[in-house]
Parts: C-alpha cells; structure tokens; sequence
C-alpha cells in the first residue's frame, strides 16, 4: 500500500491512485472530487466581501428542495440550535447529505464550491474521504452521508442586483448563515449585508488520521508546526514545550465561547523573522480554506496583535510520529491540534475566533 510519508514545504498529501483498484473507495472519492468539474467560480475580492455566488448558489440549493426539505434545512437566524456545534458523531438539525436527490445534491455541490476556496474545497474532500462508513449502535452512523447542511435566515445573492422573474430587482439586505457539519467537520459562516463576517468556529478531524490509500488529511498543517518546533533554540523550546502534557484532546471545547488555556508557550515576540514567517504560516494556511476576502479582517487583526500576547506552545511527543499536541494562543485567534491517542491515529484540528462568532444569534 501507498503511504503519505512527507509533506514538501508547499505540499499537500493527495488522494492516492491505489484506491482506483477498489470499487467502493472509488465510488466514495469520486463523490467528492465530482465538485472540481463544476465550473463554480471563486473570484477574489479585497474586505470581507462573500464570493459573488455564494448567495445565489444557496438560494439555488432551497429551490431544489422539497417543502418538508426545506422545512428541515432552514430556520431562522437566531434560532435555539445557532451558536451549538459538535464534532462528535450523532444526528444534527438541519438537512442530512445522504438524503438528498442527484439533482439536489449536485445543487449542494455548487453551493459549497462557491463558500469555500479551491483549496478549502480539497481540503474538505480529503477529510471526509477518509471518514469510515460504521454503524456505531443506537442510530449513530458515520459516514459520507452523515452530515447536515443548515441554512440560519434567508440567503440573499452577494451583487446589488438578481433576476426576479425575469426583471431585475434590489437584492435584499440582511442576515444569514450556514452551517455544514458532522462527526469530524464543522463549517459556520455568517454573512451581513453581502459581507463574510464570520467564518468559525473550523474544525477538521481525521480518525484514522493516516489512510493507507487517502493519505494524511491534515498533515500540512500538523508538519508546518514540527517544522517551526525544529527551529526553536533550546530556550525557545523549552518555553513552548512548558505548557505541560499533551491533553487527549483539543481544550478550546465546543461552547459559544472558545475556553483560552493560555498558559505558557513561547512568545512570538521571542522569534526570529524566518520562525515567526513559519507561525504566520500556519494560520494562514487554515484561513485559506475560505476564500481571500472573506478572511481579510482576520488576517488583518493578527498581523495587528501584539506578538508578546501570542504564543505557540507543543506538548507530548517532540516529533509528530509520537503522541503530541500543539497550538497557537492570541487575544483573538486560537488555534490546536491533537492527535495524542497512543496509537497517534485521530487527529483533530480547530480554529476559533475570540469575540466574532455566531453574529446575529
């Protein structure tokens, strides 16, 4: 079997051509690399502005649905559920993947294609690639089918302008958000006046987190943090190292509120210029998920946070093939994986927001 044994510094691990041999894995794979052939764009923008489909594309998703559909996959903007998320495995609100028509989900495929970056697109594909088809007792399954799209108020299109009935019309102004999320995914976006104002809480998760086929989901993020761990002098080191054990899991928790276990850690005050480049650059590469401009007011706040109140602290095993945990703590992004089970084989990854998440709720 093919391994993902190294990630190169601008690289990715990558579906591997072993699983074409294997009918069911191809049909999974092929479900979700499917959404590339779409032709959805994803232009860029400067602020915060949503990619211009975003809005039209989820409107076009509802009008795939059915009445009792739709029902399920719309509530209103500050309904009982927003601002509760989970990673676990379970039932959501919400309307489940596995339910839906070709044509629906085809509808959905261009609606995500349109939320997120092509490299957010990929990502996401890989994760629940690797997610196990099981049966856990008591209605909990897990599977490609086992997640569940929300949609909180009334999507409106991004541009000033949308075709009613063949006339042009104002497009509404207003408050919305969606949600896709299951056992090791989570996505939340809020979108205010055409606007992405909010974009977590992020979770990507992978159990297990090296496939012997589909290779190692989160292992570019993982490998950037050993990579900055390895540059550190031996005071640096041992600051970011004083944080004490690894946790058995991520510790920001799933409230409303990340929980901010700030203690210890190296400072990025205390960093040359090339380490402090290789922390930049692994915010950055989560805030690529989503489209340029709609991070522009995050990468904008941590490029303004003072880098005596941020710190990058690793705990457990010093090399990622050992049980670790690492993060990256500031007043207003907080960033953690884990992947510190003995068998170093259930990865879990976040990125939350401290002041701006669930707006509206």
């Amino acid at each position: 079997m093919l391994k993902h044994h190294a990630v190169p510094e601008a690289g990715r691990p990558r579906i591997r051509s072993s699983v074409w041999r294997n009918p069911f894995r191809l049909l999974l794979v092929i479900a979700f690399l499917s959404i590339d052939s779409l032709g959805i764009s994803t232009a860029r923008a400067d602020g915060m502005a949503a990619t211009p489909d975003t809005g039209v594309a989820a409107r076009s998703f509802l009008a795939s649905l059915g009445e009792s559909q739709r029902s399920e996959a719309v509530a209103a903007i500050n309904a009982a559920d927003r601002g509760t998320w989970t990673y676990l495995a379970g039932d959501r609100t919400g309307l489940r993947l596995g339910d839906l028509l070709p044509e629906q989900r085809a509808a959905f495929d261009r609606f995500l294609a349109a939320a997120l970056s092509e490299a957010g697109l990929r990502r996401v594909r890989e994760v629940l690639a690797v997610e196990p088809t099981s049966d856990r007792g008591g209605g909990v399954r897990t599977g490609p089918g086992e997640y569940w799209i929300r949609f909180y108020g009334e999507p409106v299109p991004n541009g000033s302008v949308m075709e009613d009935s063949g006339h042009k019309a104002e497009a509404a102004r207003g408050a919305w958000a969606w949600r896709l999320e299951g056992h090791h995914l989570s996505l939340n976006a809020a979108i205010v006046d055409g606007r992405v104002v909010s974009m977590t809480p992020f979770f990507f998760g992978a159990a297990p987190s090296t496939h012997a086929e589909l290779g190692e989901p989160l292992a570019l993020d993982d490998a950037r943090a050993e990579r900055l761990l390895e540059t550190l002098d031996p005071i640096q080191k041992a600051a970011a190292m004083g944080i004490g054990p690894a946790p058995a899991d991520v510790r920001s928790g799933t409230g409303a509120r990340p929980k901010m276990p700030r203690e210890g850690g190296v400072k990025a005050a205390s960093l040359s210029t090339e380490q402090r480049a290789e922390l930049d650059a692994l915010v950055m590469s989560l805030l690529d998920v989503w489209p340029a401009g709609s991070t522009a007011h995050l990468r904008n706040r941590w490029k303004q946070t003072d880098p005596e109140t941020i710190r990058f602290g690793w705990a457990g095993s010093a090399r990622r093939n050992g049980p670790h945990y690492w993060r990256v703590m500031s007043p207003s992004l907080v960033l953690e994986f884990s992947n510190s089970s003995p068998s170093v084989n259930h990865a879990h990854l976040v990125l939350r927001t401290t002041d701006d998440e669930f707006p509206g709720r």
